[in-house]
């Protein structure tokens, strides 16, 4: 997958998490905790994370993503895995 910024990575995430939760991605700023977001529970951002990883052709290591707290945080672990080629 060719992303060319974190810009970009955060654009994917928030269309996924927007998407799988059924709300507006303006409602998403860089600290929404993701657990507190309307119809989040623990099955939706699952799904969320597999279609990240799907997407981005990767595997997340699953400490990476429980320590994931915030949209910033889920973007900043996307853009790593994304930026390293892993």
């Amino acid at each position: 997958m060719t992303i060319s910024s974190r810009d970009q990575v955060a654009e994917i995430v928030r269309g996924f998490v927007a998407g799988e939760l059924n709300i507006d991605e303006a409602q998403l700023k860089d600290d929404t905790v993701l657990k507190e977001l309307p119809g989040a529970d623990s099955v939706r951002l699952l799904r969320i994370v597999s279609k990240l990883e799907r997407h981005c052709e990767t595997e997340f290591d699953d400490e990476d993503i429980f320590s994931s707290t915030t949209l910033d945080d889920l973007v900043t672990l996307v853009h790593g895995y994304v930026a390293a080629g892993v």
